[in-house]
């Protein structure tokens, strides 16, 4: 295969292959077709609005954020159904929300009395109104309001409170994401969303007319949209995958790889990159290597890789190598743009609007 377009792009450099892309996003918007639930993308992977519109025309029905400056930046490019997988708890970061949803139909996540609070009162301030989504523990334990009575009971304070009203439910069961046994996966999967759709029946039986229930990311969709109940699935990382989704569900291949040039031969089969710590994030664990995954890493320091070549032969000083992250989205975050390949071809670069919108 010709690679000549590597020659054309500066290293370190985020590529990706456009064709891998699309068929992703094809083969997950065909998914969620077939299984009649909606799937709304996390973009945190990808942070650039180019990537969002093609996933909305292939049938995605909105999209989902981490941040209120991620929400700012799609709404910006003409994306209006924001949903934040997340809480919204800085007082200055509320009233963003509140002036953002005057113009675009935006939720946030709730799981505490506190921030019920604060979001009624800074929306009555800003004239609007607010919609949130109830988030529920399914596991993971980093939020959320336990199944069950203590949802009913913060959600009898959302309907008592003026100005937010309750549209949905929330969770993400990502504990479950890098267990290797399907079948083992499918059966705990299953268990946490009978809580949420348990839950979801406790609040109907009470007065409430919830019928929205998002859960799950790339690891675990294929079993939320088969259980009935959940109406949305939120995978995001399938769009480029990385190493660790991978392994988990091969259905989606690497649509994204890190660029970089080999500078020094310290050994016979001994080489240093010019992509380190500050081109490849390895909070997640060590990148591989797209043509030769036998090769080992030495030592990563920051503007430098140090490898040894298996599996690899005729290497040279100002060859170009291709890295896969083992986690794309924090590696997606350390550049300003992705370098676009389509059919073999460099066609330019997108720039990553997000990036660095952690607030």
């Amino acid at each position: 295969m010709d690679n000549s377009w590597k020659e054309e792009i500066p290293t370190p450099a985020l590529v990706l292959n456009y064709n891998i892309m699309q068929k992703n996003i094809e083969t997950m918007a065909k998914f969620a077709r077939e299984n009649n639930v909606n799937h709304r993308p996390h973009v945190k992977t990808h942070k650039c609005p180019i990537i969002a519109h093609m996933q909305l025309k292939a049938g995605c029905k909105g999209i989902t954020v981490a941040k209120v400056g991620e929400a700012e930046v799609f709404a910006q490019s003409g994306i209006d159904d924001i949903f934040i997988a997340n809480q919204v708890i800085d007082p200055t970061h509320i009233d963003r929300l509140a002036k953002l949803s005057k113009y675009i139909q935006i939720r946030c996540a709730v799981d505490s009395k506190k921030n019920i609070m604060d979001l009624s009162r800074i929306a009555i301030k800003n004239n609007t109104d607010l919609e949130v989504l109830l988030d529920i523990n399914l596991g993971l334990g980093r939020s959320g309001v336990e199944p069950g009575e203590p949802v009913l009971e913060m959600a009898n304070l959302i309907k008592n409170t003026d100005r937010l009203k309750l549209v949905g439910l929330f969770g993400y069961e990502g504990h479950l994401t890098p267990m290797m046994n399907l079948e083992q996966k499918e059966i705990m999967a299953n268990e946490c969303y009978k809580k949420i759709v348990d839950t979801r029946d406790l609040l109907n039986r009470n007065g409430f007319n919830i019928n929205q229930i998002s859960t799950s990311g790339s690891g675990t969709y294929m079993f939320g949209a088969k259980y009935d109940g959940i109406t949305e699935i939120r995978p995001g990382t399938y769009v480029f995958s990385d190493e660790h989704l991978h392994m988990v569900n091969p259905d989606f291949d690497y649509a994204v790889t890190i660029l970089g040039t080999i500078q020094n031969q310290t050994g016979k089969k001994e080489f240093t990159t010019d992509a380190g710590a500050k081109a490849i994030a390895t909070g997640d664990g060590k990148p591989i290597f797209k043509d030769f995954p036998k090769s080992k890493i030495r030592v990563m320091n920051e503007e430098h890789t140090q490898f040894k070549a298996l599996g690899a032969g005729g290497l040279e000083i100002g060859q170009k190598i291709e890295f896969i992250p083992a986690h794309i989205c924090p590696s997606i975050n350390l550049y300003d743009y992705i370098h676009v390949v389509k059919d073999n071809e460099y066609i330019g670069r997108w720039e990553i609007l997000a990036r660095g919108k952690s607030y």
